[in-house]
């Protein structure tokens, strides 16, 4: 037969905040989510019980309700997920561009257009582009 499971003991705040949470509309669903499992778990359901209610399986259920028990309210948050670290510092990398639109063109030309400003500071034109266009800079527009 398999193990009881640890009901989580909840104090006054913590159950406020996990009510606040699981009736959220702002809060992502998955921390709304584990929000209810909590505190379902903490009103005496089973985890077979929490899950046929939420469409999850028992697993997920006890997963979630036995990392509230070590880490609390903290541990409903994503974990930050491995990846790709990015290539360029965002400032740095926004302030070289912005820097080098300062300076006159290259020999040649009358005005920067993005493949040469991103040859002339070693970047990729995609992310020379990306943040023209986030600080709303055009740099080829002809107006009247």
């Amino acid at each position: 037969m398999a193990r009881p499971s640890e009901k989580p003991v909840l104090t006054d705040a913590e159950r406020s905040t996990l009510t606040q949470m699981s009736k959220s509309k702002t809060e992502k669903f998955r921390t709304a989510q584990r929000a209810k499992i909590v505190l379902m778990s903490a009103d005496g359901f089973s985890d077979s019980e929490i899950s046929k209610s939420l469409s999850l399986s028992p697993n997920f259920v006890g997963v979630w309700r036995k990392r509230f028990n070590s880490e609390r309210i903290d541990g409903l948050k994503d974990r930050p997920r491995s990846g790709k670290p990015p290539i360029y510092g965002k400032e740095a990398t926004r302030n070289a561009i912005l820097g080098a639109l300062e300076k006159p063109p290259p020999k040649g030309q009358a005005t920067w257009n993005g493949k040469s400003l991103a040859s002339e500071l070693g970047f990729s034109a995609d992310i020379v582009w990306r943040i023209l266009r986030k600080e709303g800079n055009r740099l080829q527009r002809h107006r009247t």
